[in-house]
């Protein structure tokens, strides 16, 4: 069974393309990694489609994952989803060795990974009601609750991020997208809490 979303998926290269066709009917994109900055045209077409449908960005969990989802955040002007794999350690097949950082791409993820990160990340599966929207949080949730801004607020976000299965490279503005997006307030305090003793026992 191949799952169709309304919004198009962009991923980075042509083995991530692949994966995700053998799971999704819907339309997938590749920027060709780092290519995404050469090609104007593709970038302008995405931004027509983030007005039009929405976009799904599914990159690696790594640096130049990150970096490449972030270009085509600050450049698009429409709907953007974004899906986030976790930081999983190990080595794709196809590969001799393992990437610079050790983990997994988007191509190495097991099909029930892709789809709860999809589905978490907002996209609508066609045939499915929209999930009901979640209580959000703000910056100052985070500050308040020590992930932010204060002595040892670097070492329990990335506890939390750890927990809530989302890549270490995120910045403050992706993780409050990500727990707004499918954590929610109650989601979030509870991952919280956890962080916060699983810290103490240290």
């Amino acid at each position: 069974m191949k799952y169709f979303i309304e919004e198009v998926i962009v991923v980075e290269g042509k083995y991530d393309l692949s994966k995700l066709r053998q799971i999704f009917e819907s339309p997938v994109l590749a920027t060709g990694g780092f290519g995404i900055y050469k090609r104007k045209d593709l970038m302008a077409h995405l931004d027509a489609l983030s007005r039009r449908c929405g976009i799904l960005i599914l990159t690696d969990g790594d640096a130049a994952g990150t970096q490449i989802r972030n270009a085509i955040k600050n450049r698009v002007t429409g709907r953007v989803l974004h899906a986030y794999i976790p930081d999983i350690f190990g080595k794709e097949r196809r590969k001799v060795a393992p990437s610079a950082e050790g983990k997994l791409g988007v191509e190495g993820m097991d099909t029930e990974v892709i789809l709860e990160a999809v589905r978490h990340a907002g996209a609508t599966f066609r045939g499915e009601d929209a999930p009901p929207p979640l209580p959000q949080i703000s910056r100052t949730d985070l500050y308040e609750d020590g992930l932010l801004g204060g002595e040892g607020s670097a070492d329990l976000r990335a506890e939390f991020l750890r927990l809530a299965r989302l890549p270490a490279h995120l910045n403050v503005t992706s993780l409050l997208e990500a727990i707004n997006g499918f954590l929610g307030r109650e989601g979030y305090k509870t991952l919280r809490d956890i962080a916060k003793k699983n810290l103490e026992k240290f």
